[in-house]
């Protein structure tokens, strides 16, 4: 059974469409970029006021959290020597922990505070556990 010239038409305007607003859109449109913090902390201007998202570890004994506040929380991410202060508005994930990497998405204020609502965790010593666990992998 063959389509309808009319139903030809309208897929094939859907999918001109389609075509056209690919060909139109900016390279990386709805795609955030991820950036280390050693390489952010060495280009800070070209971030500022963007929203990103910055990899490093927390730094042991950093963490405070606002007193009578659930999800207010500031600490310091760090990677090759390079350190970025974070104010994180969110609760934090069960893996978050001292020492363990964070993936964050923010922006960078012109104070140089990330300013972040969403975060990824992992605990390293979860996986330690489980190498030492088995040491045959």
């Amino acid at each position: 059974m063959a389509l309808p010239t009319s139903s030809k038409l309208i897929i094939a305007g859907v999918i001109a469409g389609g075509a056209l607003l690919i060909a139109l859109s900016k390279p990386g449109d709805g795609v955030l970029e991820y950036v280390y913090v050693d390489h952010l902390m060495q280009n800070t201007a070209k971030f500022e006021d963007r929203v990103f998202k910055v990899h490093g570890t927390v730094v042991e004994g950093s963490v405070k959290q606002k007193i009578g506040e659930a999800g207010d929380y500031t600490f310091e991410i760090t990677r090759n020597g390079e350190k970025l202060a974070v104010h994180y508005t969110n609760m934090v994930p069960d893996t978050f922990a001292e020492g363990g990497e964070v993936v964050l998405t923010g922006k960078l204020g012109a104070s140089g505070v990330f300013e972040s609502t969403e975060m990824a965790a992992k605990c390293p010593s979860k996986y330690e556990e489980q190498e030492q666990a088995n040491p045959n992998g």
